[in-house]
């Protein structure tokens, strides 16, 4: 099978297989993984691999079992680590080593060094993570399947570093090696199901407890994604887990604290505020990504209340603006960015996030109108630690939320940034709708900040609590907030009852959240590690969530995002060696000094893959020079026409589609061809190739390949002219609109015209014989909201917002007619039914 492969003589990766045990307690999954490797070969090997988790999972256990011997890895220094890892590696002794990219929290690499030949060894890796809570309020676990390469803008392309990824290999679906998965679900309340929109799995119920197992045609081609929907699942609620040892970290007792504040209230909306949505417009992000952007840009504007202010950037290896700067929201402004938005395509290249957020920092802030960005995007990029630092600097001043977009987007990135920037972060894959998760977060950010957010303790006496993080995140109304906080001081021998407040302001009105404590002490019966999870799983998430604090802090107060003060880092490093939790300055190494006699030959170095890498059209492909066929990069290739598929002499050198082993699939020698396939294409380019050994500055997208993924034109740059002149109609679309929603205007209302009607499915004469109303407008948008009710009910989600300010417009316009009278004509007229309440409230 194509893919895992030795850098030198092809052979596979000796990867046998995955076990995966899950228990996932509420809200929190204990994950152990354990990876087989054999060495087939008469040489010792290292093996290396490269795997994806979640930013914030809590790595705190790495072992390794190697002919009968446990060899336990302990949290070091990352260098020190490193070092002592290639003294055994020298010394002929078997070592083992796990660490957190340099650059992305989210990127991991597993070493196994010296291992015999003819000779197994097993890894075992366990981390703990938070479950993130969906729009339908389920609990999302996600097992991670896939890295995509990720752009970087030393190189100017996608790129994985090459110590991990031998060059020229592009990966297939397929993965050499077994996954089992088994997975044990509890909770205090009952359970009302578990579903895997893609992965074939086996659900035995058992009240408040589960159990989910991978079915054996499995195929580890994607993330594994499950669902858990709890009954009850709004109930705030505390828990107490005890300390062990006598001091420090892990010696006092931790709770985690989830309240579920409900903010609903029509009062508490905001009309004001600048949003400025920054839009990955790569080669990436090409197909159904930037379509379904288009569609949830269009949302977005519709949704906006009249009198704010908006703008739209659009980024890739360049960033273009809709607006110079942000324009008040009214129809005229609505009317160019919708132009706008239908000539918009993937066509900016390389994907540099950095630059956008700089250019919109920059921007004067309108007094009156607080900043919130929204920023989209597959996020493959390395340059994690800058854009964060960024976003950090100017919390104060601006909000950020961020959408993640398919597999392998980056979480230390979208959640990086949505962390630094106060917001909130979403991440959308296989079946989930990025207009949903998107039209959540402008709810979030049309509510109005709620400030002196803080914790208020009944402890016994001598008991104080030290709240992690020390900042509260930021609430949103009926959003899952969590805190934890450390006990210090010595707690009475019987049980102990306490509490904790949540309080805080909106606007004028206080609000106030109370949550019992149960404590137990140390006399009291502990869980004991055989039993189940490892304890003190709280302990590690709030070390975790801790080192993320110091680590933004350190991003933040730091001029130069390298260079990092020393007593922070020994701060982090101190934190993350007691709880044994891996950071980014810290890692596990094992070294296998029992073995009574070293290792002995020449150790060969095999690269184990993941299971999958970013391809095209379904299959993988590679784009090779017909003048340099065995070229791997730009840059080797001889030909006159230099880096071909970038550059605009693209007619000069002539292109060849290749399969992954390599046999010619069809040659592009006629402009036919090169224009047809460019479309197909485009989005999977970028992330083949390797790109340059030498520090280039990207370039655009070929112009031929730009033209043929945008059948409609240019993007912002070239729309937007046109789009200010209002007598101008050349190069609109002609295509009606599908929905009633890009017919809205932006105060909320909908005009009587040949538009709506078209997509009513009435004549335009019957609407206005049928009118109700002295203002024509009023019985436009009750015609469309009963249409919106009946039509799109499933996506209410999404349009609901809009609806909304549809509502309001209607009651400031409720003269001479009732919602009864009114709403009940436009059902007869539209064949439907909805009660009246629903549309006006």
């Amino acid at each position: 099978m194509y893919g895992l492969r030795c850098q030198k003589t092809a052979k596979p990766v000796p990867l046998k297989e995955i076990d995966v045990h899950v228990d996932i307690i509420g809200y929190v999954s204990n994950v152990t993984s354990s990876l087989e490797y054999h060495n087939e070969e008469d040489n010792p090997i290292e093996a290396v691999f490269v795997f994806p988790l979640d930013e914030s999972s809590a790595v705190y256990k790495f072992e390794a079992l190697i002919e009968g011997r446990r060899i336990i890895g302990k949290v070091k220094e990352k260098q020190k680590a490193r070092e002592e890892y290639d003294d055994a590696i020298a010394s002929g002794e078997g070592a083992f080593l796990f660490e957190e990219d340099d650059r992305a929290g989210d990127v991991f690499k597993c070493s196994v060094g010296n291992l015999p030949p003819k000779t197994s060894a097993t890894i075992q890796l366990s981390y703990v993570a938070e479950l993130p809570v969906e729009a339908d309020s389920s609990l999302k676990f996600v097992l991670p399947g896939v890295l995509n390469p990720r752009y970087s803008s030393d190189t100017g392309a996608a790129a994985y570093d090459d110590t991990y990824i031998v060059p020229g290999d592009v990966m297939t679906s397929g993965a050499p090696y077994k996954l089992k998965l088994k997975v044990n679900v509890s909770s205090p309340n009952s359970i009302d199901k578990i579903d895997s929109p893609k992965a074939s799995v086996d659900v035995a119920y058992g009240g408040t407890s589960a159990q989910v197992t991978l079915k054996d045609d499995h195929k580890f081609d994607s993330d594994v994604e499950l669902y858990v929907h709890y009954k009850d699942k709004h109930k705030p609620f505390a828990v107490t887990e005890l300390g062990q040892g006598t001091d420090g970290f892990m010696a006092d007792h931790t709770v985690m604290l989830t309240f579920v504040p409900d903010l609903s209230r029509e009062d508490l909306v905001t009309n004001c505020g600048e949003f400025i949505f920054i839009l990955d417009r790569s080669g990436s992000m090409s197909g159904n990504k930037i379509k379904n952007a288009r569609e949830t840009l269009l949302l977005f504007l519709k949704s906006l209340p009249i009198g704010c202010y908006f703008n739209i950037v659009g980024f890739g290896s360049s960033h273009q603006s809709l607006f110079k700067g942000s324009q008040q929201y009214d129809n005229k402004s609505l009317k160019t960015a919708c132009k706008a938005l239908g000539k918009m395509e993937a066509d900016l290249g390389g994907t540099e996030i950095l630059q956008p957020l700089q250019y919109v920092y920059k921007q004067p802030p309108i007094a009156g109108h607080p900043r919130q960005l929204f920023l989209l995007t597959d996020g493959e990029v390395w340059d994690t630690q800058a854009c964060v630092s960024e976003v950090a600097k100017h919390a104060d001043s601006a909000r950020c939320f961020s959408v993640g977009i398919g597999e392998g987007a980056s979480t230390a990135l979208v959640k990086g940034v949505a962390r630094a920037g106060r917001g909130k972060a979403e991440f959308v894959s296989g079946t989930d709708r990025l207009q949903a998760k998107v039209m959540r977060l402008l709810s979030c950010a049309l509510q109005p900040t709620v400030t002196g957010v803080s914790l208020t303790w009944q402890l016994p006496d001598g008991v104080t609590a030290m709240p992690i993080p020390s900042t509260p995140p930021p609430i949103f109304s009926g959003d899952r907030f969590i805190m934890y906080a450390q006990l210090q001081g010595q707690l009475p021998v019987d049980v102990t009852e306490a509490s904790v407040t949540l309080s805080g302001q909106v606007l004028t009105e206080e609000i106030k959240h109370t949550l019992d404590l149960t404590l137990k002490t140390q006399d009291q019966e502990m869980p004991s590690a055989d039993d189940g999870p490892e304890p003190q799983q709280l302990h590690r998430l709030a070390a975790k969530t801790l080192v993320k604090e110091l680590e933004v802090n350190l991003e933040k107060d730091s001029d130069n995002s390298e260079t990092v003060s020393d007593s922070a880092k020994k701060q982090i490093i101190d934190l993350s060696v007691a709880a044994n939790v891996v950071s980014k300055f810290t890692s596990f190494i094992g070294v296998d000094s029992e073995r009574e006699e070293p290792i002995q030959g020449a150790m060969m170095r095999r690269n184990v893959r993941p299971p999958m890498m970013l391809a095209c059209m379904g299959a993988p492909v590679m784009l090779r020079c017909a003048a340099a066929p065995m070229a791997l990069s730009y840059d080797e290739c001889d030909s006159p026409a230099y880096g071909s598929c970038l550059d605009e002499v693209y007619d000069d050198c002539d292109m060849a589609l290749y399969s992954a082993d390599h046999e010619e699939v069809m040659s592009l020698e006629t402009e036919e061809k090169k224009e047809g396939m460019a479309s197909r294409i485009v989005g999977g380019v970028m992330g083949l190739f390797p790109g340059p050994k030498t520090k280039k500055k990207a370039r655009a997208m070929p112009r031929k390949m730009a033209m043929a993924a945008r059948p409609m034109g240019g993007g912002f740059g070239a729309g937007v002219a046109a789009a200010m002149d209002d007598d101008d109609e050349e190069g609109e679309d002609s295509t009606p609109p599908s929905t009633v929603i890009p017919l809205q205007m932006a105060e909320g209302s909908w005009e009587l015209d040949d538009d709506l009607a078209a997509v009513l499915g009435v004549k335009l004469d019957r609407l206005t014989k049928e009118c109700p109303v002295q203002k024509k407008a009023v019985w436009a948008t009750v015609l469309a909201l009963v249409w919106l009710h009946t039509k799109m009910a499933d996506k209410k989600v999404e349009w609901q917002m809009l609806a909304r300010k549809a509502t309001t417009w209607l009651k400031a316009h409720q003269e001479g007619w009732s919602a009864d009278d009114v709403v009940g004509k436009a059902c007869t007229v539209l064949g439907a039914k909805v009660d009246p309440s629903a549309v006006l409230g």
